[in-house]
């Protein structure tokens, strides 16, 4: 899929049908257009490529004719069973008086984010993508700790593993989002050395600081959530192993009541039972042998319901 971009005082607009901007993104490219891509363009396929796949690093790369740069993003939200936050990349092509952008899905590229006003040149362009990845990347951020706060709040009672899972998950999404803006720092830190280069202006290079420190902050966070993540897992283990306990000694203390109420039961039985009152009115002698199994279940239940208790809690 192919769209046409341009900058109107100072903001990104959708440019008419068939007129050519200053922007072009490629989102997905067919077969067609990764040829006129790499023919007519000059793009190197090797690098086309790698703009299109997940697992490739940030970094910068000089051609001939553009400037060919891989940014790490954050996917869209899938809020699945499993909460998996997804890392892709983005291709940046910086020619003389053009930007291609190619993704390999299509999504919007400057919505994350207040609209910054810098940036109105072909280098600009870059800077703003760059600005809005990491907007992305921090509200992302923001929603994994409201979500790893609301699971914080429903461990304490969980036995089942849908919670273990969902934190393994988070900290799964936390170690791609640590990685993707540590080589996104690296990335700033290379285009920052190569300013001269590129031809980045000077209030471009004050906007490219300001991307530099929020991209910090990203990775900053992404560790600090990530090593949270890492200490509520063991946590929940210590946590479901002891609700899992407790939930036995109730289950054995049960067990434990009605043992002697079946040995009794099953030694007298109902003819030796009959034959031992034999003489008495059979509703007196049932009566009263109700009355010595509750006697004998609760003498039991007494007995055994402070095991494991502390010696403060027996007394009580």
């Amino acid at each position: 899929m192919f769209k046409c971009y341009d900058l109107i005082d100072g903001r990104v607009s959708r440019c008419p049908d068939g007129q050519p901007g200053m922007i072009q993104v490629y989102s997905a490219p067919t077969d067609e257009e990764r040829s006129y891509l790499i023919e007519q363009c000059g793009i190197d396929e090797h690098t086309l490529s790698s703009a299109l796949d997940e697992d490739e690093i940030s970094r910068v790369e000089y051609e001939q004719n553009h400037v060919a740069i891989i940014i790490k993003r954050p996917q869209d939200i899938q809020l699945d069973r499993r909460m998996a936050f997804r890392v892709s990349s983005l291709g940046a092509f910086l020619f003389k008086d053009r930007i291609i952008v190619v993704q390999s899905e299509a999504t919007s590229l400057f919505k994350h984010g207040r609209m910054p006003l810098r940036g109105n040149t072909v280098p600009g362009v870059l800077l703003r993508l760059l600005y809005h990845a990491t907007q992305h990347f921090l509200q992302h951020l923001r929603l994994i700790h409201n979500i790893s706060d609301e699971i914080e709040k429903k461990i304490e009672y969980a036995v089942t593993n849908k919670s273990l899972v969902n934190v393994f998950s988070l900290k799964k999404s936390l170690t791609y989002y640590e990685s993707a803006t540590s080589t996104n720092q690296l990335l700033l830190g290379k285009l920052r050395d190569d300013a001269v280069r590129i031809g980045f202006k000077q209030d471009e290079l004050e906007f490219l600081e300001d991307i530099g420190i929020e991209n910090k902050q990203c990775n900053s966070l992404a560790l600090i959530y990530m090593k949270t993540l890492q200490n509520m897992s063991e946590a929940r283990s210590s946590v479901a192993n002891n609700n899992l306990s407790i939930i036995m000694k109730y289950l054995a203390v049960i067990n434990i009541v009605f043992l002697p109420l079946t040995v009794i039961t099953g030694i007298g039985g109902m003819s030796e039972f009959t034959m031992m009152t034999e003489g008495i009115w059979w509703p007196h002698a049932y009566s009263m042998l109700v009355v010595i199994l509750v006697i004998v279940g609760f003498i039991t239940y007494r007995l055994v319901r402070d095991i494991g208790a502390p010696r403060n809690s027996r007394r009580r």
